[in-house]
């Protein structure tokens, strides 16, 4: 006898054992974004659950979530990202979890290659490339893969960031609860990670990465964060290579007068910057960016011009 017929289709049946992912959003008045993340979790081709984490202190974001199949966990006061993390992270019942900034959106097949990848290497972490909302595209480097501890000491993981991440639950358990910093958030993440496991990538941009003005990541703490992730690790500094601090602290302070100069035409704040991160790690990297920051916003502005047309 021929066994009854089933309802279920076998895409239908793979994706019921399918291993849950869990989707951790901390959301602080952006109300205008949260929708558009929500959204693109809801698209996603993997069993997911999501827990939004209001960090408000007043439910401001209880509107949108209203009628939504989610957990919401509102905050009886304004803690931070990392600790509004956190407590969706214990909430949060997958066996991988997912952290989405609220102005950033998972592109379709992001969760469900993630899973894969994990599942076929036993890495702890995977991430991807990034498409930015101005259209720029930042895929992984080929190298940073595997052991990555000096990569993340060095501040040189892009675009491995918070949202780009999946992360498998014993890794990220083994991390918890994630410290509050000025900024640097992700790359403390990532150091704690890489000295417990390791990471791959997917070789495609599977994330849409927000810019916007209020951003933590364009903060003047994302420096005093950087300069403290630095202090903080000391006694990991001391067992690499004496190049892996310097190239943080290069990285750190190139990305300080590129901020500088984001909204001025000249600065002088700017110059020093450079200056100083030609010191810890000359090279063309850190010479030729002093060299345009002489010239203000337009030097710099027509670097990056010649250096998407010799790439």
């Amino acid at each position: 006898m021929c066994p009854p017929p089933s309802d279920d289709s076998p895409a239908d049946a793979a994706a019921a054992d399918a291993p849950l992912v869990s989707v951790v959003i901390p959301t602080y008045y952006r109300n205008d974004r949260l929708g558009g993340a929500i959204e693109s979790v809801l698209d996603q081709d993997h069993p997911t659950e999501i827990v939004v984490v209001d960090d408000s202190g007043e439910g401001h974001a209880a509107p949108v979530v209203e009628g939504v199949d989610l957990t919401y966990l509102e905050l009886d006061r304004n803690r931070g990202s990392n600790p509004a993390r956190t407590m969706g992270a214990e909430r949060a019942t997958g066996a991988y979890v997912q952290f989405l900034d609220d102005d950033d959106r998972l592109l379709p097949g992001k969760l469900a290659r993630q899973v894969a990848l994990l599942e076929r290497t036993g890495a702890g972490v995977a991430y991807c490339g990034m498409t930015y909302e101005d259209g720029a595209t930042v895929l992984p480097d080929p190298d940073v893969r595997g052991n990555v501890l000096e990569p993340a000491l060095a501040f040189a993981m892009s675009p491995c960031v918070t949202s780009t991440m999946l992360i498998a639950r014993d890794a990220l358990d083994a991390v918890l609860p994630l410290p509050e910093r000025p900024g640097g958030d992700d790359l403390g993440l990532m150091i704690d990670l890489a000295r417990r496991t390791t990471f791959e990538f997917v070789d495609d941009s599977l994330v849409r990465r927000g810019v916007i003005d209020d951003s933590r990541g364009k903060s003047p703490g994302l420096i005093r964060g950087r300069l403290e992730i630095v202090r903080e690790y000391d006694d990991l500094y001391r067992e690499v290579s004496p190049k892996v601090r310097a190239d943080a602290l290069a990285n750190t302070y190139r990305l300080k007068g590129r901020m500088h100069l984001r909204d001025r035409r000249w600065s002088g704040v700017a110059v020093r910057s450079f200056a100083r991160a030609c010191y810890h790690a000359p090279s063309l990297r850190t010479v030729v960016p002093l060299g345009a920051s002489l010239f203000g916003r337009p030097g710099m502005d027509a670097m990056q011009r010649v250096y998407h047309l010799v790439r």
